[in-house]
């Protein structure tokens, strides 16, 4: 099915009187005057779990996140026919927690998204938004902040315009919307652009279009499903940016991605689904240390290069020592004091080192190793 969008701009709201009612778009359980891209929502409907799913506890919906917690995630689970999307997912999010959510494609990622937006009913378990239920929809939806991995946009309007429409959406009052309007287009980098059309934007622009209509109603959590996919470099790096501002003012965050080196440097935890079964869910410092067996280290030598390199071999924690141009590349087993012994037992042999480096872990390593031999795509 496609979307009607509006064929004309909207015409400048008066300061006094209050505009008209029919202009404000009634926010309820199935809003329809609201960006749909996705063809494929699944109304909301009531009933018990699907056979196949396994049981989980009935967990009461009195009190929840009481420590704080903007998300609390409990055995959430979604089927698709025979297929099982999200297994018993449980995890919890609080202020300025970023969660890189991993996973191959057809892992569940987008539909646990989904579910978290109201936009999808899930078929067993519970999840709580800043203590709100799912099923408190419009109380969660004011608290949720969504983009999909397609964005809608209404091409024939303004910058500006598309973001007033959205205002009046939300139920933002009339002598809000200039400030909440100005303040999401500082935030995201679009002022410049308020009045271009939104059809004559780039895709890293339109991105952070996005972005902006999320920031008018101040939501707790951010679910961002592949922001990054299909942006340059530049328009990544600018992206990085505002999420790492968000995240300074409080915000959560689940940001799917494929492109993990994009997530390493600001997403505090990690979580891998992969079949719909969490694997992972830890904060990335720890998890880090609890895989860090084995440290790949770089050194680089004015001389004698062979000489190291051959006794790097006799070195018990020692394995597959190699050349990487004028470097020498090994796996170390130890930890941290085991590296200074051999740093300083080189030294004591002699060699003029310059450099004696461990490289640092990302989630791409991390991701490697926790689902070898698990991800087949």
């Amino acid at each position: 099915m496609e979307e009607s969008y509006p064929t004309s701009k909207l015409e400048p709201t008066e300061p006094d009187p209050a505009p008209p009612a029919a202009q404000e778009i009634e926010v309820t359980a199935t809003p329809v005057r609201r960006p749909r891209p996705e063809e494929d929502i699944v109304p909301r409907q009531e009933g018990s779990p699907g056979p196949l799913l396994r049981p989980v506890e009935v967990i009461p919906s009195g009190a929840p996140c009481a420590d704080g917690a903007v998300l609390d995630i409990r055995g959430l689970s979604k089927r698709y026919g025979a297929v099982l999307a999200v297994n018993q997912l449980t995890f919890r999010l609080f202020p300025g927690d970023i969660l890189g959510f991993l996973g191959p494609n057809g892992a569940g990622k987008t539909t646990t998204l989904r579910m978290l937006a109201t936009v999808l009913a899930c078929d067993a378990g519970e999840a709580f938004v800043a203590g709100h239920s799912l099923k408190q929809v419009q109380e969660v939806r004011a608290r949720v902040g969504y983009m999909p991995d397609f964005l809608g946009v209404y091409d024939d309007l303004l910058v500006k315009e598309y973001l007033e429409f959205f205002a009046r959406a939300y139920k933002i009052s009339a002598h809000h919307r200039e400030f909440v309007i100005k303040e999401a287009l500082e935030t995201t980098r679009l002022t410049h652009l308020q009045e271009n059309l939104v059809d004559g934007l780039s895709r890293g622009q339109k991105q952070r279009l996005g972005l902006a209509r999320l920031l008018m109603h101040d939501p707790a959590l951010f679910l961002l499903d592949e922001p990054a996919a299909g942006l340059d470099p530049r328009a990544r790096v600018e992206l990085r940016d505002i999420l790492k501002g968000l995240q300074q003012r409080g915000k959560a965050m689940i940001v799917s991605s494929h492109i993990l080196s994009d997530l390493a440097d600001f997403c505090n935890k990690v979580a891998i689904l992969v079949s719909g079964n969490l694997l992972v869910f830890e904060e990335t410092s720890r998890l880090i240390d609890k895989l860090r067996g084995t440290r790949r280290v770089r050194l680089r030598t004015l001389a004698r290069g062979e000489e190291i390199r051959k006794s790097l071999e006799k070195t018990e924690s020692v394995e597959k020592v190699s050349w990487e141009g004028e470097e020498i590349v090994f796996e170390f087993k130890g930890h941290d004091q085991d590296m200074a012994d051999l740093h300083r037992k080189l030294m004591e042999q002699g060699f003029p080192l310059i450099t004696f480096a461990e490289d640092p872990w990302d989630l791409e390593d991390l991701y490697l190793q926790i689902t070898e031999g698990v991800v087949t795509e």
